[in-house]
C-alpha cells in the first residue's frame, strides 16, 4: 500500500502531464484579416489574432485560440495585399450561415471573420500576396482550412500552400460548410491550384471553404498563398485563415507511457 506521500506525489505527477499533454495534444490558431465586419467571433474575440491592416502582419508571435499569451509561432506577409474598405453584408449574406470555425448560423452576428478580408490588386492580372507562418516544429501534423468571400464584383483566385519556404505548392480541397468535399459546381477531382475559388459563387452564396489535413511538417514554416485569375479586373483575397497543429504520435505515447508508468510504479519494500 502507497503511502499518502507517495500519492501526493503520483496525483502532482499527473496534473503535470496532463497539463503537458493538453498543449501538445492540440494547438489551432485563428486568423482575421481586416475588422471592417462589427459582427462577433465564433469562440469569441479574444481566440482570434486580428489584423485591422496588412502593415500589422509583420512577423509578429501569434496567440492559439485558449491563451492570450503569444507562443512561438509568428505570421508574417509578402507580395501585393490591399487593406479593403468593405465589409459586413457586401462581403457575406448567406443567411443559411457558413462553416462553424469562422461563422455560425445565419443570423449573421458572427460574422467578425467572415465578412471582411485583406486581396491583392485590380490594377494587374496574377497578382499574389503569401501569409507564413513560422516556429513550427518539424513533425508535427498540421491541418489548415482558408475563408473568403464576397457578395458581389470579380473576386477570383488559386489557393495554393507551401511547406517548404515556397519552393514547391499545392492546392487545397473545396469543402462545404459542413466539412464534405464538394461536387458541385466541377470541383470534384479539383484542388485550387487549378481551378479559381469565387468569392461569390463559393463563399458567400455556398458556404464553402478551402482545406488540408494531416500534413506533416517537414520545416518550421507553413505558407498559404492566393493568386488572382487571369480575367481581366479580377482579385483575390483571404478573409480567415485557421491552423491547427498537433505533435507527431510519438510524443503523445511518451507522455501517456511515462503517465501509465507512473500509476504502475510500486514502492520498494523495506527489508
Amino acid at each position: 500500500m502507497r503511502h499518502p506521500h507517495q500519492l501526493l506525489v503520483l496525483f502532482l505527477s499527473a496534473v503535470v502531464i496532463l497539463l503537458g499533454a493538453h498543449h501538445v495534444m492540440a494547438e489551432t490558431f485563428l486568423v482575421d484579416f481586416n475588422t471592417t465586419d462589427s459582427g462577433s467571433y465564433p469562440g469569441g474575440s479574444n481566440a482570434w489574432n486580428i489584423y485591422a491592416t496588412p502593415a500589422e502582419v509583420n512577423g509578429s508571435a501569434i496567440h492559439n485560440d485558449y491563451s492570450l499569451a503569444p507562443t512561438s509561432v509568428t505570421l508574417n506577409k509578402s507580395g501585393t495585399i490591399t487593406d479593403s474598405g468593405n465589409g459586413g453584408a457586401a462581403v457575406f449574406n448567406n443567411a443559411s450561415g457558413g462553416p462553424s470555425w469562422v461563422t455560425t448560423d445565419g443570423s449573421l452576428a458572427n460574422t467578425g471573420a467572415a465578412g471582411d478580408y485583406f486581396y491583392t490588386s485590380t490594377n494587374t492580372n496574377n497578382e499574389s500576396f503569401t501569409m507564413t507562418f513560422s516556429g513550427l516544429t518539424p513533425g508535427e501534423v498540421a491541418s489548415v482550412d482558408v475563408w473568403t468571400s464576397r457578395v458581389t464584383a470579380t473576386s477570383e483566385g488559386f489557393y495554393e500552400y507551401s511547406l517548404d519556404g515556397g519552393s514547391s505548392w499545392s492546392g487545397f480541397t473545396v469543402l462545404e460548410k459542413d466539412g464534405s468535399a464538394s461536387t458541385g459546381d466541377g470541383w470534384t477531382g479539383m484542388t485550387t491550384q487549378t481551378k479559381g475559388f469565387q468569392g461569390i459563387r463559393d463563399g458567400n452564396n455556398n458556404a464553402r471553404y478551402m482545406s488540408v489535413s494531416n500534413l506533416l511538417l517537414t520545416g518550421s514554416t507553413l505558407s498559404v498563398r492566393t493568386t488572382d485569375t487571369e480575367g481581366a479586373g479580377t482579385w483575390s483575397a483571404i478573409g480567415a485563415i485557421r491552423l491547427s497543429v498537433v505533435p507527431e504520435p510519438g510524443t503523445i505515447g511518451l507522455a501517456l507511457a511515462t503517465l501509465g508508468g507512473l500509476a504502475l510504479r510500486r514502492p520498494r519494500r523495506r527489508a
